[in-house]
């Protein structure tokens, strides 16, 4: 079973619930980006951003302001 955004990427961030983060969505990837996504999500709790990345695309508002990611590098 695959974990799934409606655009197959991940949802990384903050949202309109105080002291509710996301990290999910990685598709059976998450464990290649655990590292990366620990510290972004580490600098989002603390700082309000990434420093080291930038992953506010990856935010869960881009559904609702219907900015899905494309992906076109894959086979």
């Amino acid at each position: 079973m695959y974990e799934n955004s409606p655009d197959h990427h991940a949802i990384l961030g903050g949202c309109e619930v105080e002291g509710l983060y996301f990290a999910n969505g990685f598709s059976g990837h998450g464990v290649m980006h655990s590292p990366a996504t620990g510290r972004a999500l580490a600098e989002i709790i603390l700082d309000g951003e990434a420093s080291f990345l930038d992953v506010s695309s990856l935010h869960i508002d881009r559904f609702a302001k219907g900015e899905l990611l494309h992906e076109t590098a894959f086979i």
